[in-house]
């Protein structure tokens, strides 16, 4: 990555907005130094720490990260022996101290094991000796605190300075020496208390003349009372000097002890502030930290906006699958082709950088080893190279430079010279970087690389988007076909004369070959794709349906049957066993008398009832067999002319009354609720019903018995738990779960739910942030479980993109 490729796709700019959100000034320079990188380890790295970090401050948790004074000069002196750092050094390096005990005190508060963040924080080497250090000596505002030794001296200080001011005062307020004195109060001359003296009083008050005053009309004494207090005060005050050194030498040597340390630490805490303030970014446009790609050289731009366009940027989609390697774009002038490719490369080097792009989530990036480009106008007269010559000589660096692992971007290629010969340059230009397998993005006015696009497999045509009513550019770009450059067309908008508009309309009508009514007649057949693509995703959206109403219906026949046959055979069980003990009492009976009359008839009395009973068991069975073929026969006409809808409302599956069949603990289906529930007991004409947490009394009619219509029953649940909403309580618009635990947001969620239910609710929004998307994921589950949810999906970008969840009821 060149510096004239980073001035040119403005990543400089973009270096100082994140760096812009850094806390400290340190960072801030760090933040300008960042370059793209090319180890993919590295770049997942920092991708990783910003989209931790960027998580937390989506759930309200951010990193307490303060803004520091600069360290790296007070770290270089800690190498020095002997250094002595002054007050304001050390202070820097307690704050240092308290900074990573305050990281890591929030780290682990957090109990995250998987959090980068966290991790880089506890690699942080604590600095107990440099706190209790530093703030043994100054406090935490950097005020110094009471040493007893200095306290000592500064005391001696104020005795002297007291008696120094004393015998001052008496000079001024004295009436034989307050007249002879040009000021009335005490002056400093040297660091020493004197009097002003005027000069026709010379030699009255006896004393050492330090200066006279400018005009000569005074001087400057210092009494001779008052020399021997000054130099006491002078030598208390090198006194105090020569301690505050000692203390500071003292201190600096114990912050030496742990240098290394604290260089690591400082360098840990700009790190995460630098990862902070990307994240920060992040958060503040609603940009997104680019998922890797691995190997595959996949390149898809979703909904992807310029950082410096602010609220005026169009959203575009680019698309490059690993066999395509070439885009060439085309469209009428403004239309924002040179924009789409700076855009595209500028979010690789920012990807590459471990720094997020303004994008939706689904953005996939590669990462290149080089990224060239020729855009704009690079004329020199220094040189004597025209336009053309300028822009070749950029050309032809790249091609030194292109392989698999380059992004080439070439903007207006071929142009600036003839037509003819441009386009054939063009054509074998990209026929070069073809063969070296690069990734090239080109913008042109050339039909003929349009019609390249189209013969050259790996080559993919696109065009920016022109509004046929206001003749103007909508800035969005269509993937698949070429655009016309609508010259004619901006120029009659922009003013041009009528005439000249009607002269250049004859001779296009005259040209050969009308390649802008073929690239219209491309454009209706891609709208015509794309409607049947639609249709094509309905129909087969509803034959899945179809094959998956079939498929369970088959489920509920083998059900059933398994069901039947197992009753079955559990009814002769219990016959042969019940028939089994009243042989072997008509046996004990025999043996214990005499064989009579009596006895011989009533055994056989009891093998004609066995008889009869067998038969009726056996006529029984016939009929739940017969009623099983009716069923399976009713199911496939049902599918046939009806596509597997339900039952009418009322009957069973078998055409019997449902409320003839349900009984306590049997699983029911609830059709308007879309939800399963299990009987708990009958009121009166209705039945009490345990749905999820929620107790609901429904008619029969509203119920369909689960067990008898061919789905294997649930296990009942052997506790109910039925939870009390208050009468007022009422779902909410837009549920936040920000700031909550995983389980905490479940039952919140939960909750919202089934007054949804209640109240009839048919949409409502849940907003639960990006990050690392554990609340997301609880709640698409949470959702995907729940059959009485007719859809949910993503909010648009402007209204919260992949942090929020729009949920429609059925």
């Amino acid at each position: 990555m060149t510096p004239h490729t980073l001035e040119v796709l403005e990543f400089f700019r973009i270096a100082e907005i994140i760096a812009g959100y850094c806390k400290s000034e340190e960072a801030r320079e760090r933040c300008l130094q960042k370059r793209p990188l090319q180890d993919a380890g590295e770049i997942a790295a920092a991708k990783e720490l910003g989209r931790d970090i960027l998580s937390f401050l989506q759930a309200d948790e951010p990193l307490p990260i303060k803004n520091l004074p600069p360290l790296n000069s007070v770290l270089k002196q800690l190498h020095t022996a002997g250094v002595c750092l002054t007050i304001e050094e050390l202070y820097a390096a307690g704050l240092l101290a308290l900074q990573v005990d305050e990281l890591k005190t929030w780290a682990i508060k957090q109990k995250r094991t998987d959090s980068a963040a966290c991790t880089l924080i506890e690699s942080i080497p604590p600095l107990p000796q440099t706190e209790q250090a530093v703030f043994s000596f100054i406090d935490k505002n950097g005020a110094l605190r009471d040493i007893p030794s200095l306290t000592a001296i500064r005391k001696k200080m104020q005795r002297i300075e007291a008696d120094i001011e004393k015998t001052m005062r008496s000079y001024c307020t004295d009436e034989s020496t307050k007249g002879m004195l040009q000021t009335p109060a005490p002056v400093l001359r040297n660091g020493r208390q004197v009097i002003a003296v005027r000069s026709n009083f010379k030699g009255r008050i006896k004393g050492i003349i330090h200066e006279y005053s400018q005009s000569g009309q005074s001087f400057y004494l210092e009494p001779e009372s008052i020399v021997l207090r000054n130099n006491e005060l002078m030598r208390a005050q090198a006194e105090y000097e020569q301690e505050l050194h000692r203390l500071l030498v003292s201190i600096s040597s114990k912050l030496a002890d742990e240098a290394e340390a604290l260089e690591q630490a400082y360098r840990l805490v700009l790190e995460l502030d630098c990862a902070a303030a990307a994240a920060r970014w992040a958060y503040t446009e609603n940009g997104v930290f680019v998922p890797d790609t691995g190997n595959t050289q996949y390149f898809y731009l979703q909904a992807a906006r310029h950082p410096l366009l602010g609220t005026a940027a169009v959203p575009i989609d680019l698309k490059l699958t690993p066999e395509e390697r070439i885009l060439i774009i085309t469209g009428p002038n403004t239309g924002g082709k040179t924009v789409s490719l700076k855009t595209a490369a500028l979010f690789v080097l920012l990807n590459q950088t471990g720094w997020p792009v303004l994008a939706g989530e689904e953005t996939r990036l590669p990462v290149f080893r080089y990224v060239g480009c020729a855009i704009g106008d690079e004329q020199s007269l220094d040189r004597s190279l025209s336009t053309f010559s300028a822009y070749m000589r950029t050309v032809g660096e790249l091609l030194e430079a292109a392989d698999e692992e380059s992004l080439i971007l070439l903007d207006e290629l071929g142009s600036g010279t003839d037509p003819q010969e441009g386009g054939a340059l063009a054509m074998a230009i990209l026929d070069e970087l073809f063969v070296r397998r690069s990734c090239v993005f080109v913008t042109s006015h050339h039909g003929v690389l349009k019609n390249y696009a189209y013969r050259k497999s790996g080559c993919v045509n696109a065009s920016v988007s022109f509004d046929e009513a206001t003749l103007r550019p909508s800035y969005r770009i269509l993937m698949g076909i070429p655009g016309e450059s609508r010259a004619v067309d901006i120029a009659e908008k922009n003013g041009l004369s009528p005439d000249v508009i009607r002269a250049a309309r004859a001779y296009m009508a005259d040209s050969s070959a009308d390649a802008a009514a073929l690239i219209k007649g491309l454009m209706e057949k891609h709208e015509q794709l794309a409607v049947f693509e639609r249709e094509k995703d309905e129909t087969e959206k509803a034959l899945r349906e179809k094959q998956r109403r079939f498929d369970l219906n088959a489920l509920k026949l083998r059900q059933k049957e398994q069901v039947l046959r197992s009753q079955g055979y559990k009814r002769l069980n219990d016959l042969f066993e019940q028939k089994r003990n009243e042989i072997e009492n008509l046996v004990r009976e025999i043996q214990e008398g005499e064989l009579t009359h009596e006895k011989t008839s009533k055994l056989k009395q009891f093998f004609a009832d066995f008889g009869q009973m067998l038969a009726e068991e056996q006529t029984d069975i016939r009929n739940e067999q017969e009623e099983l073929s009716a069923l399976q026969q009713a199911l496939r006409n049902r599918e046939q002319e009806q596509g597997g809808g339900k039952p009418a409302n009322g009957m069973s599956a078998t055409g019997a009354p449902v409320s003839e069949i349900l009984t306590e603990g049997m699983e029911v289906f609830i059709p308007h609720l879309h939800r399963r529930g299990v009987i708990i007991r009958k009121e009166k004409k209705n039945w009490l019903v345990a749905v999820d947490t929620v107790k609901m009394t429904f008619p029969a009619d509203k119920l369909e018995p689960l067990n008898l219509s061919g789905i294997a029953p649930l296990r009942t649940p052997q506790v109910v738990v039925e939870a009390e909403l208050h009468k007022e309580s009422r779902p909410e618009l837009e549920l936040r779960l920000l700031g909550m635990r995983l389980d905490e947001a479940e039952k919140h969620l939960q909750n919202q739910l089934d007054l949804a239910l209640m109240h009839n609710m048919r949409e409502f929004s849940i907003v639960h942030g990006k990050g690392k998307g554990v609340l997301q994921t609880m709640v698409h589950e949470k959702l995907a479980a729940a059959p009485y949810i007719a859809e949910f999906f993503f909010a648009r970008p402007e209204h919260g993109g992949t942090g929020k969840t729009i949920v429609r009821l059925w």
